[in-house]
C-alpha cells in the first residue's frame, strides 16, 4: 500500500523513513544504548498527553494499558460510558479483571453528557469512571474535559481515559484537567506500527494501585512509574517500534510539534466534514459538535459499504468497515496520523464517484 492511501481508523499508514528505522540491527536494551532513547522519548510523550508526570511505553496493544487501569484502578466497580464497539470493549475488559461493571449507554454516534453523567453518578456508587474519548467505531468525541469535572465532584472516584484514537491527534491537557489514568497506542494518530501502548497516571491513581493486591506484576502501575522515571526497563521491549517511536518524534519536533500535528488533524477533520455535508448519498454517524478530529463514520444510504470499501482497494484506497455488525453498515475512514490534505482529497475524490 502506498503511504498516504491508508485511511484506515489503525492502524494508520508508517512513513517509509519511520518504517527504515525498524531496520537497526537488535542491540542490549540493558546496555549503554537504551538509557538515552528512554530519556530522549520521555519530554515528547509528556507534552503529547500534557503531564508531568512519568509517560510510560508498554510492549503491547492498547488492551494491555486499558487492561492496567482496571486492574490498578479500580477497586470493586466501575461506570463505564458505552456509545460503540470500544465503549463496550472497556466494559468487557473490567468485566474478565473481576470488577462489576455498571453500563451507561448512550444512542450510537453520541457521548455521554455531563448531566446525564451526574444523573448516573447518583446511585450506584463506583469508585471510577471509564470512559472513551474518540470512538473509532462511531467517530463521535466525548467532552472529556466536563466530564472530568463532574467526577471531581464525587470522593475518591478515579476517572479514566481510553485515548487510543486520540492522543497525538488533538490536545489531552492530562495535568490541566486532573484526568486519573490516560492510554493510547502507537498505531493510531502517532502513525507508527501497532506493538507499543502508552499510559501515565496521576500520583492518585498511583497511590490506588500500591493499595490494590492483585494489581498484576507486567502491568503494575507502580513498577511501570519506577521504570520511567529511572529511564529503564526489566523486560524485553520492542525494540524495533521504539526506533521508529524515536525517529517519529524528532519528525513530529520538525515540523512544528504537537501544536502544529493536532491543528494538522483539525484540519484533516474539517476537509471531511466539509466534503460530507456536500453528499447527499451519506450521512455523518457521530452528531455536530461531538465529531473526533482522527476517525469519521459515514452511513451510505443507497450503496453497500462493503462494496464501496472494496471498489477503493481496487483503487489503492484502504478505509475501514464496521467494526460491529450490530452498528448497521458504515464506512469509518481515519483521518489522522501522517496523513496530509492532498492525501485525503484523493480518497474523496475517489470515493466521491463511487457514490455519486
Amino acid at each position: 500500500m502506498t503511504f498516504g492511501r491508508n485511511f484506515l481508523p489503525g492502524p494508520t499508514g508508517v512513513h517509509p523513513d519511520v518504517l527504515a528505522a525498524m531496520a537497526e540491527p537488535m542491540f542490549s536494551y540493558l546496555g549503554p544504548r537504551m538509557r538515552p532513547i528512554l530519556e530522549e522519548i520521555q519530554p515528547p510523550l509528556q507534552a503529547m498527553f500534557g503531564t508531568a508526570r512519568p509517560v510510560f511505553a508498554v510492549t503491547s496493544s492498547g488492551t494491555g494499558v486499558l487492561e492496567m487501569a482496571i486492574r490498578n484502578g479500580v477497586r470493586e466497580r466501575v461506570m463505564v460510558a458505552v456509545g460503540g464497539f470500544f465503549g463496550e470493549y472497556l466494559a468487557r475488559i473490567a468485566e474478565r479483571c473481576g470488577k462489576e461493571v455498571v453500563r451507561v449507554h448512550v444512542p450510537l454516534g453520541r457521548t455521554i453528557e455531563p448531566d446525564q453523567l451526574a444523573a448516573f453518578l447518583d446511585s450506584p456508587q463506583v469508585d471510577a469512571v471509564a470512559v472513551v474519548h474518540s470512538e473509532s467505531g462511531t467517530g463521535a468525541l466525548a467532552p472529556i474535559a466536563d466530564l472530568v469535572r463532574v467526577v471531581a465532584a464525587k470522593k475518591d472516584v478515579m476517572f479514566i481515559v481510553d485515548a487510543i484514537s486520540s492522543a497525538a491527534g488533538t490536545p489531552i491537557d492530562m495535568d490541566r484537567h486532573q484526568y486519573d489514568f490516560v492510554a493510547t497506542g502507537s498505531q493510531k494518530a502517532l502513525a507508527l506500527p501497532p506493538g507499543l501502548a502508552f499510559g501515565a497516571a496521576s500520583t492518585r491513581f498511583e497511590e490506588r494501585a500500591r493499595s490494590i493486591e492483585d494489581a498484576g506484576y507486567y502491568f503494575n502501575v507502580p513498577r511501570w512509574i519506577r521504570m520511567a522515571s529511572g529511564y529503564e526497563l526489566s523486560e524485553t521491549p520492542a525494540l524495533s517500534i521504539y526506533m521508529a517511536l524515536l525517529l517519529q518524534l524528532r519528525r513530529i519536533a520538525a515540523a512544528g510539534g504537537w501544536p502544529a500535528r493536532w491543528a494538522r488533524h483539525q484540519a484533516l477533520a474539517g476537509q471531511f466534514h466539509a466534503w460530507a455535508a456536500t453528499q447527499p448519498a451519506l450521512e455523518m454517524l457521530a452528531a455536530e459538535g461531538r465529531r473526533s478530529p482522527c476517525v469519521s463514520a459515514i452511513r451510505l444510504k443507497h450503496h453497500d459499504p462493503a462494496a464501496v470499501a472494496g471498489a477503493l482497494e481496487h483503487d489503492g484506497f484502504l478505509v475501514g468497515k464496521a467494526i460491529d455488525p450490530a452498528n448497521g453498515p458504515l464506512l469509518r475512514i481515519g483521518h489522522m496520523g501522517d496523513a496530509q490534505p492532498e492525501h485525503l482529497s484523493a480518497l474523496l475524490e475517489a470515493l466521491g464517484r463511487l457514490i455519486s
